[in-house]
Protein backbone atom coordinates (compact mmCIF):
# COMPACT_ATOMS: atom_id res chain seq x y z
CA UNK A 1 0.00 0.00 0.00
CA UNK A 2 1.11 3.15 -0.61
CA UNK A 3 1.47 5.72 2.58
CA UNK A 4 0.56 8.16 0.45
CA UNK A 5 -2.35 7.70 -0.11
CA UNK A 6 -3.81 6.48 3.40
CA UNK A 7 -5.53 9.50 4.44
CA UNK A 8 -8.84 9.96 6.41
CA UNK A 9 -10.33 11.71 2.87
CA UNK A 10 -10.69 7.88 1.70
CA UNK A 11 -12.87 6.81 4.28
CA UNK A 12 -15.94 5.43 3.72
CA UNK A 13 -18.46 7.88 4.68
CA UNK A 14 -21.80 6.20 4.44
CA UNK A 15 -20.06 3.80 6.94
CA UNK A 16 -19.76 5.84 10.17
CA UNK A 17 -20.91 9.46 10.87
CA UNK A 18 -17.60 11.44 11.56
CA UNK A 19 -17.32 14.92 11.63
CA UNK A 20 -13.89 16.52 11.18
CA UNK A 21 -14.14 19.56 13.10
CA UNK A 22 -14.78 18.25 16.15
CA UNK A 23 -12.69 14.88 15.67
CA UNK A 24 -9.88 16.46 13.97
CA UNK A 25 -9.20 19.62 16.15
CA UNK A 26 -10.26 17.80 19.86
CA UNK A 27 -12.64 20.40 20.54
CA UNK A 28 -15.81 19.48 22.74
CA UNK A 29 -16.00 18.11 26.46
CA UNK A 30 -13.75 16.98 28.41
CA UNK A 31 -14.39 13.76 30.29
CA UNK A 32 -15.39 15.79 32.94
CA UNK A 33 -17.68 18.39 31.11
CA UNK A 34 -21.16 17.57 30.89
CA UNK A 35 -22.48 15.70 28.21
CA UNK A 36 -22.86 17.53 24.94
CA UNK A 37 -26.16 17.18 22.37
CA UNK A 38 -26.22 14.62 20.38
CA UNK A 39 -25.76 15.43 16.80
CA UNK A 40 -28.38 13.83 14.15
CA UNK A 41 -27.63 10.51 15.71
CA UNK A 42 -29.13 6.62 15.06
CA UNK A 43 -32.32 6.33 16.79
CA UNK A 44 -32.38 2.90 15.18
CA UNK A 45 -31.12 1.06 18.17
CA UNK A 46 -30.18 -2.74 16.93
CA UNK A 47 -30.81 -3.83 20.87
CA UNK A 48 -33.85 -1.89 22.85
CA UNK A 49 -34.45 -4.29 25.66
CA UNK A 50 -31.76 -4.35 28.66
CA UNK A 51 -30.87 -8.09 27.85
CA UNK A 52 -27.68 -8.46 29.98
CA UNK A 53 -27.68 -8.98 33.85
CA UNK A 54 -31.39 -10.29 34.22
CA UNK A 55 -32.57 -7.05 32.43
CA UNK A 56 -30.44 -4.53 34.40
CA UNK A 57 -27.66 -3.89 31.69
CA UNK A 58 -28.25 -2.75 28.08
CA UNK A 59 -24.08 -3.80 27.38
CA UNK A 60 -22.79 -7.45 28.96
CA UNK A 61 -19.89 -7.02 31.82
CA UNK A 62 -16.88 -8.73 30.80
CA UNK A 63 -13.27 -9.09 32.73
CA UNK A 64 -10.20 -7.91 31.91
CA UNK A 65 -8.19 -11.10 33.36
CA UNK A 66 -5.19 -9.11 34.61
CA UNK A 67 -7.95 -7.45 36.66
CA UNK A 68 -6.71 -10.56 39.32
CA UNK A 69 -3.14 -11.54 40.47
CA UNK A 70 -1.09 -13.12 37.74
CA UNK A 71 -0.32 -15.78 40.16
CA UNK A 72 -4.19 -17.28 39.43
CA UNK A 73 -4.17 -19.38 36.41
CA UNK A 74 -6.59 -18.58 33.25
CA UNK A 75 -8.89 -21.60 33.58
CA UNK A 76 -9.63 -20.29 37.13
CA UNK A 77 -10.16 -16.62 36.24
CA UNK A 78 -12.53 -17.90 34.24
CA UNK A 79 -14.26 -19.89 36.62
CA UNK A 80 -13.83 -17.12 38.98
CA UNK A 81 -15.77 -14.67 36.65
CA UNK A 82 -18.55 -17.02 35.49
CA UNK A 83 -19.00 -17.36 39.03
CA UNK A 84 -19.07 -13.79 39.90
CA UNK A 85 -22.03 -13.41 37.05
CA UNK A 86 -19.47 -11.54 34.19
CA UNK A 87 -20.87 -12.16 30.86
CA UNK A 88 -17.27 -12.61 29.27
CA UNK A 89 -13.72 -12.21 29.97
CA UNK A 90 -11.05 -10.12 27.95
CA UNK A 91 -7.41 -12.51 28.71
CA UNK A 92 -4.10 -11.38 28.03
CA UNK A 93 -1.18 -13.08 25.41
CA UNK A 94 1.13 -13.37 28.03
CA UNK A 95 -1.99 -15.79 30.31
CA UNK A 96 -2.38 -17.62 26.78
CA UNK A 97 1.46 -18.24 26.57
CA UNK A 98 1.88 -19.73 30.33
CA UNK A 99 -0.78 -22.12 29.77
CA UNK A 100 0.42 -23.72 26.12
CA UNK A 101 4.09 -23.30 27.93
CA UNK A 102 2.76 -25.18 31.20
CA UNK A 103 1.34 -27.86 28.12
CA UNK A 104 -2.22 -26.31 28.13
CA UNK A 105 -4.41 -26.61 24.68
CA UNK A 106 -5.96 -23.48 23.88
CA UNK A 107 -8.84 -25.05 22.79
CA UNK A 108 -9.46 -26.46 25.98
CA UNK A 109 -10.08 -22.42 27.15
CA UNK A 110 -12.81 -21.88 24.42
CA UNK A 111 -14.36 -25.50 25.51
CA UNK A 112 -14.38 -23.96 28.99
CA UNK A 113 -15.77 -20.88 28.39
CA UNK A 114 -18.54 -22.09 26.55
CA UNK A 115 -19.61 -24.95 29.32
CA UNK A 116 -19.48 -22.10 31.57
CA UNK A 117 -21.91 -19.92 29.77
CA UNK A 118 -18.92 -17.11 29.11
CA UNK A 119 -17.82 -15.45 26.08
CA UNK A 120 -14.32 -14.38 24.89
CA UNK A 121 -14.82 -10.69 22.97
CA UNK A 122 -11.25 -9.94 22.77
CA UNK A 123 -7.31 -10.73 23.91
CA UNK A 124 -5.04 -8.32 24.85
CA UNK A 125 -2.86 -7.78 22.88
CA UNK A 126 -0.71 -7.42 19.50
CA UNK A 127 1.98 -5.57 21.08
CA UNK A 128 4.49 -3.19 18.89
CA UNK A 129 1.78 -4.24 16.30
CA UNK A 130 1.46 -0.19 15.14
CA UNK A 131 5.21 -0.08 14.57
CA UNK A 132 7.74 2.65 13.15
CA UNK A 133 8.58 1.50 9.36
CA UNK A 134 7.56 -1.74 7.26
CA UNK A 135 10.97 -3.18 8.03
CA UNK A 136 10.37 -2.96 11.74
CA UNK A 137 6.68 -4.63 11.34
CA UNK A 138 8.12 -7.61 8.82
CA UNK A 139 10.28 -8.34 11.61
CA UNK A 140 7.70 -8.80 14.13
CA UNK A 141 5.34 -10.21 11.70
CA UNK A 142 5.79 -14.04 13.27
CA UNK A 143 5.23 -12.89 16.58
CA UNK A 144 1.82 -11.16 15.47
CA UNK A 145 0.94 -14.40 13.84
CA UNK A 146 1.51 -16.50 16.83
CA UNK A 147 -0.23 -14.49 19.19
CA UNK A 148 -3.15 -13.77 16.16
CA UNK A 149 -2.99 -17.81 16.57
CA UNK A 150 -3.73 -17.78 19.95
CA UNK A 151 -6.83 -15.50 19.80
CA UNK A 152 -8.30 -17.80 17.06
CA UNK A 153 -7.51 -20.69 19.38
CA UNK A 154 -9.39 -19.45 22.62
CA UNK A 155 -12.75 -18.83 20.46
CA UNK A 156 -12.09 -14.67 20.62
CA UNK A 157 -12.87 -12.60 17.76
CA UNK A 158 -11.12 -9.62 18.21
CA UNK A 159 -7.77 -8.87 19.59
CA UNK A 160 -6.20 -5.00 20.57
CA UNK A 161 -3.59 -3.49 18.13
CA UNK A 162 -0.98 -1.92 20.52
CA UNK A 163 1.79 0.73 18.87
CA UNK A 164 5.44 0.11 19.49
CA UNK A 165 5.90 2.37 22.65
CA UNK A 166 9.99 2.28 22.62
CA UNK A 167 10.60 4.08 19.59
CA UNK A 168 7.68 6.62 20.51
CA UNK A 169 9.84 9.47 18.56
CA UNK A 170 9.37 7.73 15.42
CA UNK A 171 5.93 7.18 15.77
CA UNK A 172 3.88 8.26 12.60
CA UNK A 173 0.73 7.96 12.17
CA UNK A 174 0.54 7.10 8.46
CA UNK A 175 2.72 4.45 9.13
CA UNK A 176 0.54 3.04 11.98
CA UNK A 177 -2.66 2.80 9.85
CA UNK A 178 -0.55 1.13 7.03
CA UNK A 179 0.68 -1.86 10.03
CA UNK A 180 -2.85 -1.55 11.59
CA UNK A 181 -4.63 -2.36 7.73
CA UNK A 182 -1.76 -5.52 7.54
CA UNK A 183 -3.24 -6.61 11.03
CA UNK A 184 -6.53 -6.65 9.68
CA UNK A 185 -6.30 -8.81 6.83
CA UNK A 186 -3.84 -11.29 8.51
CA UNK A 187 -6.48 -11.43 11.67
CA UNK A 188 -9.87 -11.33 9.53
CA UNK A 189 -8.03 -13.47 6.12
CA UNK A 190 -5.76 -15.91 7.89
CA UNK A 191 -7.42 -16.42 11.34
CA UNK A 192 -10.89 -15.83 10.81
CA UNK A 193 -11.26 -12.99 13.47
CA UNK A 194 -14.42 -10.20 13.16
CA UNK A 195 -11.92 -7.29 13.68
CA UNK A 196 -9.01 -5.51 15.63
CA UNK A 197 -9.21 -2.31 17.16
CA UNK A 198 -6.67 0.89 17.94
CA UNK A 199 -5.42 1.07 21.50
CA UNK A 200 -4.70 4.32 22.96
CA UNK A 201 -3.43 5.17 25.88
CA UNK A 202 -2.50 8.40 27.98
CA UNK A 203 0.92 8.28 28.68
CA UNK A 204 1.72 7.63 24.80
CA UNK A 205 1.66 10.58 23.69
CA UNK A 206 1.55 10.10 19.83
CA UNK A 207 -1.63 8.24 20.39
CA UNK A 208 -3.35 9.63 23.59
CA UNK A 209 -6.70 11.13 23.02
CA UNK A 210 -10.08 9.37 20.67
CA UNK A 211 -9.50 11.69 18.09
CA UNK A 212 -5.81 10.63 17.64
CA UNK A 213 -7.06 6.83 17.54
CA UNK A 214 -9.63 7.66 15.17
CA UNK A 215 -7.56 8.95 12.57
CA UNK A 216 -5.32 5.99 12.84
CA UNK A 217 -8.19 3.69 12.44
CA UNK A 218 -9.84 5.55 9.63
CA UNK A 219 -6.41 6.12 8.01
CA UNK A 220 -6.41 2.64 7.27
CA UNK A 221 -8.80 2.86 5.13
CA UNK A 222 -10.70 -0.63 6.31
CA UNK A 223 -14.25 -1.27 6.52
CA UNK A 224 -13.86 -3.50 9.62
CA UNK A 225 -11.28 -0.52 11.62
CA UNK A 226 -12.30 0.18 15.31
CA UNK A 227 -11.14 1.83 18.09
CA UNK A 228 -10.86 0.43 21.87
CA UNK A 229 -12.10 3.59 24.48
CA UNK A 230 -10.85 3.42 28.14
CA UNK A 231 -12.64 5.40 30.64
CA UNK A 232 -9.32 6.02 32.33
CA UNK A 233 -7.06 6.73 29.65
CA UNK A 234 -9.72 8.99 27.97
CA UNK A 235 -10.10 11.18 31.53
CA UNK A 236 -5.78 11.19 31.66
CA UNK A 237 -5.18 12.40 28.19
CA UNK A 238 -8.03 14.78 28.19
CA UNK A 239 -10.07 13.06 25.44
CA UNK A 240 -13.98 14.51 24.74
CA UNK A 241 -16.70 12.87 25.75
CA UNK A 242 -18.53 14.36 23.33
CA UNK A 243 -16.72 12.91 20.56
CA UNK A 244 -18.32 9.69 20.73
CA UNK A 245 -21.85 11.54 19.24
CA UNK A 246 -19.88 11.62 15.79
CA UNK A 247 -19.10 7.95 15.50
CA UNK A 248 -20.97 4.88 15.71
CA UNK A 249 -21.40 1.59 18.42
CA UNK A 250 -19.84 -0.76 15.59
CA UNK A 251 -17.03 1.46 15.52
CA UNK A 252 -15.70 0.50 18.79
CA UNK A 253 -13.74 -3.04 19.40
CA UNK A 254 -14.94 -3.28 23.05
CA UNK A 255 -15.05 -0.58 26.08
CA UNK A 256 -12.53 -0.68 28.68
CA UNK A 257 -14.17 0.49 32.27
CA UNK A 258 -12.87 2.13 35.54
CA UNK A 259 -12.79 4.74 37.98
CA UNK A 260 -10.56 7.39 38.39
CA UNK A 261 -9.80 8.73 42.18
CA UNK A 262 -10.79 12.27 43.34
CA UNK A 263 -7.86 14.69 43.29
CA UNK A 264 -6.02 13.34 39.84
CA UNK A 265 -5.59 15.60 36.91
CA UNK A 266 -4.99 14.77 33.64
CA UNK A 267 -1.56 14.29 33.17
CA UNK A 268 0.70 11.50 30.63
CA UNK A 269 1.95 9.11 33.34
CA UNK A 270 1.41 5.60 33.19
CA UNK A 271 -0.84 4.85 36.76
CA UNK A 272 -3.17 1.93 35.88
CA UNK A 273 -2.34 0.90 39.91
CA UNK A 274 -4.71 4.06 40.62
CA UNK A 275 -8.24 2.92 39.05
CA UNK A 276 -10.77 2.14 40.96
CA UNK A 277 -14.09 0.23 40.69
CA UNK A 278 -16.76 1.98 38.81
CA UNK A 279 -19.02 4.40 41.00
CA UNK A 280 -15.90 4.93 43.45
CA UNK A 281 -14.65 7.80 41.83
CA UNK A 282 -15.18 10.97 39.86
CA UNK A 283 -15.90 10.32 36.13
CA UNK A 284 -18.90 10.71 34.54
CA UNK A 285 -19.23 7.23 33.82
CA UNK A 286 -23.81 7.20 33.49
CA UNK A 287 -23.17 10.28 31.17
CA UNK A 288 -20.38 8.35 29.03
CA UNK A 289 -23.16 5.00 29.05
CA UNK A 290 -25.99 6.80 27.76
CA UNK A 291 -24.01 8.29 25.05
CA UNK A 292 -22.49 4.76 24.16
CA UNK A 293 -26.46 3.66 23.93
CA UNK A 294 -27.24 6.59 21.88
CA UNK A 295 -24.79 5.88 19.24
CA UNK A 296 -25.85 1.95 19.39
CA UNK A 297 -22.99 0.67 21.38
CA UNK A 298 -24.35 -2.44 22.24
CA UNK A 299 -20.18 -4.69 23.22
CA UNK A 300 -19.12 -5.99 26.37
CA UNK A 301 -17.93 -3.00 29.05
CA UNK A 302 -14.53 -5.03 30.29
CA UNK A 303 -14.05 -3.90 33.78
CA UNK A 304 -10.19 -3.21 33.82
CA UNK A 305 -8.51 -2.58 37.20
CA UNK A 306 -4.35 -2.77 37.63
CA UNK A 307 -4.55 -2.31 41.05
CA UNK A 308 -2.53 -4.08 43.46
CA UNK A 309 -4.64 -3.79 46.55
CA UNK A 310 -7.55 -4.94 44.27
CA UNK A 311 -5.27 -7.87 43.49
CA UNK A 312 -4.27 -8.65 46.89
CA UNK A 313 -8.10 -9.07 47.79
CA UNK A 314 -9.48 -12.64 47.97
CA UNK A 315 -10.80 -12.81 44.60
CA UNK A 316 -14.29 -13.96 44.59
CA UNK A 317 -15.48 -10.96 47.37
CA UNK A 318 -13.55 -8.95 45.38
CA UNK A 319 -15.32 -9.66 42.01
CA UNK A 320 -18.41 -9.87 43.66
CA UNK A 321 -18.15 -6.25 45.14
CA UNK A 322 -16.67 -5.33 41.46
CA UNK A 323 -19.72 -6.81 39.11
CA UNK A 324 -21.97 -5.49 41.81
CA UNK A 325 -20.63 -2.06 41.42
CA UNK A 326 -20.05 -2.36 37.75
CA UNK A 327 -23.53 -3.48 37.25
CA UNK A 328 -25.32 -0.82 38.93
CA UNK A 329 -23.31 2.07 37.11
CA UNK A 330 -24.39 0.10 33.88
CA UNK A 331 -27.86 0.15 34.80
CA UNK A 332 -28.20 4.07 35.69
CA UNK A 333 -26.22 4.27 32.01
CA UNK A 334 -29.00 2.01 30.45
CA UNK A 335 -31.74 4.03 31.08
Amino acid sequence: MNLDHVTISSINMNRRSFVTSSLGTGTGLSLLGKEGKSHNLNKKYSATKLTWQNGRSFWPICLDTATLDKEIGIEQKLRLAAEAGFDCVEPWDRELEKYEREGGNLRDIKKLASDLGIYIPSVIGLWNAMDVSEDKFKSRIEEHRNRLRMVSAIGSHRVQVIPNMKDRDLFDPKMASWCYRKILDMAIGDYGLKGAGVVFLNFFSPLSTLSEATQVAFGADHEKAQVIPDTFHMYLGNSKLENFNHLQGDFITIFQFSDCPKGVEPHAKHEDKIRVLPGDGVLPLVDTLRTLKKINYTGPLSLELYNPEYRAREPKAFLAEAIKKTIQVAEKGSR
